[in-house]
């Protein structure tokens, strides 16, 4: 017997519609490449929530999955994080995807899960 899985796959046009869903429309374009921490900046508790959602959307075991190693840990917020950034960004000219410092998680890999319905670390 041929398993649902097999039956329909998760294209990205699903996968995009649910991050738009889920979190909002972006002004920019988005693709396979777009990353969940780096472009949508999704963080600590938010990033977790949201894989959870989408584990049970597309029906993805999320075993080995820790959402610290993406999205972090919750931070607080204080005047001196908050300068740091400030003169990073705009005295430096650095782009806010080079202030995380997160490996990428992307809506392509998510794709990929979404398929394979297991998690795996993207290489």
């Amino acid at each position: 017997m041929t398993s649902e899985r097999t039956l329909k796959k998760t294209s990205f046009e699903d996968i995009r519609d649910f991050v738009i869903a889920t979190l909002w429309q972006p002004s920019f374009a988005i693709n396979e490449h777009t990353a969940l921490a780096h472009d949508f900046h999704l963080a600590g508790q938010d990033g977790d929530e949201f894989m959870r959602h989408y584990a049970q959307i597309f029906d993805v075991n999320l075993e080995g999955f820790d959402s610290v190693d993406y999205f972090g840990a919750e931070r607080s917020a204080n005047l001196s994080s908050l300068i740091t950034s400030l003169y990073q960004r705009f005295v430096r000219q650095k782009l806010p995807r080079d202030l995380i410092v997160l490996p990428e998680l992307t809506l392509g890999h998510l794709l990929i899960c979404a398929n394979e319905g297991k998690w795996k670390r993207p290489v």
